[in-house]
């Protein structure tokens, strides 16, 4: 792979919601084989700098692919007692559009999530960006969406984690934005990622969701961050929906965390600050970004 000189990065989690957080962790196990690797409750403290006061007290699990630790990139944070994004919400709303995840077999590992009560979002295709990656997507138990992307067979620009094995970490973050100019600036203002791609691709999955006609592409840019990971955003038309909102929290995916040694705040000891400090921002579309600095 091509070796990058992003800022930020890795992903260190992206959190996502769930109205039952034992039932989400049964489907997670044995769908995609990710485990809990940390668990607890929100606390005010926590609740407070995310902005979501009534998230105190709910539960929440880190789970990360099978073997892996509480220190590792990638993993998801699920917090419990969210209520369900909603049917067809999934991809079609504007925030954190999903979690992207490196596979080693798309097909194998699209077909095992829905076998665990996953929705089916897309079939498993080639890219039309590059038909060398092929991806599905499904919608988790909070009506999050996941691609489970297989870039084994990739050789181009974007520095990509290959997966390892079945099921590998959540590598690539997808932002919908009807402001895709001013999202991607902000990020890029504070260094946070590198561009490398700004294009128009066909993406299948999301012409029924968006009323786009079939064949009409869709504007699309890559930010590199480090580590093998990426923030792609798609841009969204003026207009587009937002996401449903609970107690101030985003339902479905609704946070990305990556890993920035310039972050300044409060320290966190669990997981997955590891006793480092934690800074949460907006985007200028509302998505919200947690920056980390760990020890």
């Amino acid at each position: 792979m091509t070796e990058t000189a992003a800022f930020s990065g890795p992903i260190l989690c992206m959190t996502l919601g769930a109205p039952d957080l034992g039932a989400a962790l049964s489907a997670y196990e044995s769908g995609l084989g990710y485990l809990p690797v940390a668990e607890g409750e929100v606390d005010g403290a926590l609740a407070a700098l995310w902005g979501a006061p009534a998230l105190a007290g709910r539960p929440w699990a880190l789970i990360a692919p099978r073997g892996q630790g509480p220190d590792a990139p990638g993993a998801l944070r699920v917090i419990g007692d969210i209520p369900h994004a909603g049917e067809g919400a999934a991809l079609a709303s504007l925030g954190w559009a999903a979690a992207e995840l490196s596979v080693a077999d798309a097909d194998a590992h699209v077909a095992s999530a829905l076998a665990a009560g996953f929705a089916a979002l897309g079939a498993v295709r080639p890219l039309g960006s590059n038909p060398a990656i092929r991806a599905g997507q499904v919608a988790g138990p909070g009506g999050e969406a996941l691609y489970l992307t297989d870039v084994r067979a990739y050789d181009g620009p974007l520095d990509l984690h290959r997966a390892g094995h079945g099921v590998d970490r959540c590598f690539i973050a997808v932002l919908a934005s009807d402001d895709l100019e001013a999202d991607r600036a902000w990020l890029e203002e504070r260094g946070i990622g590198r561009r490398i791609s700004d294009r128009e691709v066909v993406v299948p999955v999301l012409q029924a969701r968006m009323g786009l006609k079939e064949g009409e592409a869709l504007r699309i840019s890559s930010l590199q961050l480090a580590g093998g990971c990426l923030i792609e955003i798609d841009a969204y038309p003026r207009g587009a929906s937002g996401r449903n909102i609970a107690d101030g929290w985003p339902c479905g995916v609704a946070m990305l965390s990556i890993l920035d040694p310039r972050a300044s705040g409060p320290t966190r000891p669990e997981a997955p600050y590891m006793g480092g400090q934690v800074e949460v921002s907006r985007l200028p579309g509302g998505a919200l970004l947690e920056r980390i600095a760990l020890p």
